[in-house]
C-alpha cells in the first residue's frame, strides 16, 4: 500500500498547490476581520470550505515571496506591508464627484441602417432587448455613530482590531472537518492512530498561535471630536472602479470614507520597546506560513510508516481538502461581493465597519 500512497499523495500534493491561493494566510495573519462578523450562512462555509489541512505548501510560497519582494526580512520597520499577505494591495481605484454633474454619461448615436420599419405587432410583443453582461449598482451610505442610539436598532457592534469570542468560534469551525478526522482516528476501530490524530489538529493549534501573534493594526479612527464647533460635515459622493463588484457608489463624508482608502487595517510599527513586540509578531506570523508550508511535505514522508487504513484516512483526507482548495476562489470572490450589498454602514463603536 505504501507504493501506491506515495504516487497519489504526490499527485494530490501537486494539484492542491496550484488550486490554493495565498486569501487562506490573509485569514491566517488577520482572523479579527473574517472571523469577527459571521452570520449562520457564513459560518457554514467557514466549517466546510476553510480547513488548512491540506497541501498549502505553494500559496504559502508565494506568501513568502510576498516578504522578500518588498523587503520585509530587512529588519524592524523595513519593507513595505502594503502589497504583502499581512496587508494585501486591491488595486481598486475611487472618483471623487467634485460638481453636480452624472458620474458617468453614455451617448447613443443612429446609424442609418436597411431596416425594415416595426410593424404595431412587433411593438406590441414583450420583447427583452439583448444584452451582453449584467453590471450591478450599489449603494452604501456611510456615517460616524457615537452610540448604539445614533447607529439605530439594527446597527451590528463589529471590530477587525481586538479578538472576540466571534474570532474563537470562527477559527473553531474553520477546521471543524479535521477536529472531525481527528476524532475519528483516534476512537474508530480500524485506525486508533493517535498521533495521527494529533497531526491533524495541528493546523487548529497553529490558528490559535496566530491569535496570540497577530500584529497590531491601525483601527477607525476617531472623528467625532472634529465634528465639535463645526457641525456635522455634508454626504459626498465617491465611484469605486472595481470590475468585480459591479458599479459601486459610495455616500458619506469624505474623512469618513477616505480613512478606508489610506491607512485603516495596516500593521502597525511603533519605536522602541512597542516597535520591538511588533517585529516579534511579524517574525511568528511569518514563522507560521512556514510551519504550514511543511505541514503536507511532512505528512506525506510520515505515510510511509502508517498502517494501511491510517494511510487511506490520511490520503482521503488530503484529497477532500485540495477539492474544497479548488472551490475557493469562487468563494472569495462570493465572499468579497456580499459586503456590497449593504444598504447603510454605521462607523463607530456600535456599528459595523467593512475595508473591501
Amino acid at each position: 500500500m505504501s507504493t501506491l500512497i506515495a504516487p497519489l499523495g504526490s499527485v494530490i500534493g501537486y494539484l492542491g498547490a496550484s488550486a490554493a491561493t495565498e486569501s487562506f494566510f490573509e485569514r491566517l495573519l488577520w482572523p479579527q476581520r473574517f472571523y469577527n462578523d459571521a452570520d449562520l450562512y457564513v459560518l457554514l462555509r467557514i466549517a466546510f470550505c476553510l480547513p488548512m489541512s491540506g497541501p498549502l505548501h505553494g500559496a504559502a510560497l508565494n506568501a513568502l515571496d510576498t516578504f522578500r519582494e518588498n523587503g520585509l526580512y530587512l529588519g524592524i520597520r523595513r519593507g513595505d506591508m502594503l502589497g504583502t499577505t499581512f496587508y494585501g494591495n486591491l488595486k481598486a481605484r475611487y472618483y471623487h464627484q467634485t460638481t453636480s454633474d452624472v458620474l458617468r454619461e453614455v451617448k447613443c448615436q443612429n446609424h442609418n441602417a436597411n431596416l425594415a420599419a416595426p410593424t404595431p405587432e412587433d411593438l406590441a410583443t414583450d420583447r427583452v432587448s439583448p444584452y451582453r453582461a449584467m453590471q450591478l449598482v450599489h449603494h452604501l451610505k456611510l456615517h460616524y455613530a457615537k452610540d448604539t442610539t445614533h447607529a439605530g436598532h439594527d446597527a451590528v457592534e463589529i471590530t477587525e482590531v481586538d479578538v472576540h469570542w466571534r474570532t474563537v468560534l470562527g477559527t473553531v469551525l474553520s477546521e471543524f472537518s479535521s477536529i472531525v478526522v481527528a476524532i475519528i482516528a483516534a476512537v474508530a476501530k480500524p485506525f486508533r492512530t493517535y498521533w495521527l490524530s494529533g497531526f491533524f489538529l495541528i493546523p487548529l493549534a497553529l490558528k490559535f498561535l496566530a491569535l496570540f501573534t497577530s500584529v497590531r493594526r491601525e483601527s477607525i479612527i476617531d472623528i467625532e471630536e472634529k465634528f465639535v464647533g463645526h457641525g456635522q460635515p455634508k454626504d459626498e459622493l465617491y465611484k469605486i472602479e472595481d470590475s468585480s463588484h459591479g458599479f459601486a457608489i459610495i455616500q458619506g463624508p469624505s474623512n469618513v470614507f477616505l480613512q478606508f482608502c489610506r491607512h485603516y487595517g495596516h500593521p502597525t510599527r511603533d519605536n522602541g520597546a512597542a516597535g520591538r513586540r511588533d517585529r516579534a509578531k511579524e517574525l511568528l506570523s511569518i514563522c507560521l506560513i512556514y510551519l504550514f508550508m511543511l505541514y503536507f511535505p511532512v505528512g506525506l514522508i510520515g505515510s510511509l510508516w502508517m498502517p494501511d487504513s491510517s494511510q487511506l484516512l490520511w490520503l482521503g483526507f488530503q484529497d477532500r481538502g485540495a477539492c474544497r482548495e479548488a472551490s475557493r476562489t469562487e468563494e472569495t470572490s462570493v465572499a468579497a461581493a456580499s459586503k456590497w450589498t449593504g444598504d447603510n454602514c454605521q462607523l463607530g463603536n456600535y456599528s459595523r465597519s467593512k475595508r473591501r
